[in-house]
């Protein structure tokens, strides 16, 4: 195996890795969500949309989305994750097989 078809294959194992982490994340974001909506959600504002937690201090302008929307998303995202991931490994298994041999 070539070491550039070797390195392709461990960028992808990365790639799928990180994917899978960000899904977590989000995850996790919205079952937090459950347990204090009134820090952790899905917040939006002028200068900021992301996943996470708020305490003390707000970002300007920030607001939390409804908790709808919030499940929402993180449905789409995860599963997006998901088959991101899939096709990753697929693809970094099929190379490190195919040059193994």
């Amino acid at each position: 195996m070539s070491a550039s078809n070797k390195l392709k294959a461990c960028a992808q194992l990365l790639a799928a890795a990180l994917v899978a982490i960000a899904g977590a994340a989000v995850a996790a974001t919205a079952v937090g969500h459950a347990f204090d909506p009134e820090h952790i959600g899905l917040w939006s504002g002028p200068d900021a949309f992301f996943f996470g937690i708020v305490k003390g201090a707000t970002v300007h302008g920030a607001h939390q989305l409804p908790a709808s929307t919030l499940y929402i998303v993180t449905v789409m995202v995860v599963g997006l994750c998901w088959f991101i991931v899939r096709e990753l490994l697929g693809f970094a298994r099929a190379g490190l097989a195919r040059h193994a041999r």
